[in-house]
């Protein structure tokens, strides 16, 4: 491995991550990529149509991350909510 990028806590992550090693001496290498919403001057007409789309994607990620995790679907509206970032559903 040459590097990992995490941030996580003890509530977040209760148990640190384990690495073990493997035969496997294949090539592998995953990505994850988180988007944050844009927050800028609305200076051209498709600003109205991304901002539209902002819900429904807010709820599916809430969905996602409540079924990724285990953690009450409910609480990460909340959550998200603080920052503005409100769902539809």
């Amino acid at each position: 491995m040459t590097r990992l990028h995490v941030r996580y806590d003890a509530k977040s992550f209760p148990e640190d991550i384990v690495f073990t090693e493997t035969r496997d001496r294949g090539n592998f290498q995953g990505r994850y990529v988180q988007h944050h919403p844009w927050r800028g001057e609305a200076k051209c007409d498709a600003v109205k149509t991304y901002q539209e789309s902002l819900s429904a994607r807010f709820a599916k990620e809430a969905t996602d991350l409540a079924a990724l995790t285990g953690w009450p679907r409910s609480e990460i509206v909340a959550k998200m909510a603080q920052s503005g970032e409100t769902t539809t559903k």
